[in-house]
């Protein structure tokens, strides 16, 4: 399951930059409209071919997970909002602070004990998400806004996920794809209206490159809502926020080459520090041998 998410969620951002930035289609709520329909057809299908198993729609589950899938909508509009914004490798390290925070609300909220050598970690992710963002030219207080957001977002829906999926445990494996999608298209949907017309229309007017990316992107988006569950299912929030630190170093990286936004030497030293802290605390927080 971490290595099915791992896949997905660095594929999802290379993608959505693409899409979003340089081939300037520019419509974050069309974009996730079209992805989390098409992921709900996808389970649907699934499920009408035998191959997957949930219940029915209840309106008692749907109304307690009603505040999840805000959340959902609102961490993957603000990630595409920065995208927009911030260099692939600055908003990667910044959104380590996620961890910081997940790790926190993870010892209020379900008694997870932190020491002293995770505090020295968080130091190292916060250190250097400063002196990464401090040094690179393509940061504007605009992308930080959204990439303060995006953290605080996915923070809140990492943990109320942790919880939700605790007390909402008879809905299955799949079911947490079909309300997380369903629930999101009516906030989407006025929004996607009032560009769709102009959406089709860069749609048509990119190049194939352009529209092969779109294509990725949203097959790429509905898979990643099935690792996403999956994995939240088999792990505690800590652990699928770590996953989500070690992804950053191939991401990282990637996100520096392909769109040649090269960092200062202050730059790699930040994001050497911030991917550092973040390898060492998914070290420390590695599973423990069996007796």
């Amino acid at each position: 399951s971490l290595l099915c998410y791992c896949s997905c969620s660095i594929w999802m951002i290379l993608l959505n930059k693409l899409v979003v930035d340089t081939f300037k289609l520019d419509y974050p709520m069309g974009l996730i409209f079209i992805q989390n329909g098409c992921a709900l057809l996808l389970v649907l299908g699934a499920k009408q071919a035998g191959l997957i198993h949930f219940p029915e729609f209840d309106a008692k589950v749907a109304k307690r997970w009603l505040p999840l899938t805000v959340l959902f909508v609102l961490m993957l509009w603000t990630s595409m909002k920065s995208l927009k914004t911030m260099s692939v490798a600055v908003q990667t390290i910044c959104k380590n602070v996620a961890i910081v925070l997940t790790a926190f609300g993870d010892a209020y909220f379900f008694k997870k004990q932190l020491n002293s050598s995770m505090f020295g970690a968080f130091g190292l992710i916060v250190l250097g998400s400063y002196l990464g963002s401090a040094s690179d030219k393509w940061v504007t207080t605009e992308g930080m806004l959204w990439t303060g957001a995006n953290v605080v977002t996915t923070v809140m829906y990492v943990l109320y996920m942790n919880d939700l999926l605790k007390h909402v445990s008879v809905i299955g494996r799949y079911g947490p794809v079909f309300y997380n999608n369903l629930l999101s298209l009516p906030f989407l949907f006025l929004p996607s209206c009032l560009t769709l017309r102009s959406l089709l229309t860069d749609i048509k007017a990119a190049p194939w490159t352009g529209i092969g990316c779109l294509v990725a992107m949203v097959l790429v988006g509905s898979v990643m809502t099935f690792t996403t569950f999956w994995c939240m299912s088999v792990t505690s929030p800590t652990t699928y926020s770590v996953t989500g630190a070690l992804n950053k170093i191939p991401l990282a990286f990637l996100g520096i080459f392909i769109f040649s936004h090269y960092p200062t030497a202050m730059g790699y030293f930040g994001i050497a520090s911030s991917l550092g802290g973040g390898a060492w605390y998914a070290y420390l927080n590695r599973p423990k041998p069996k007796p």
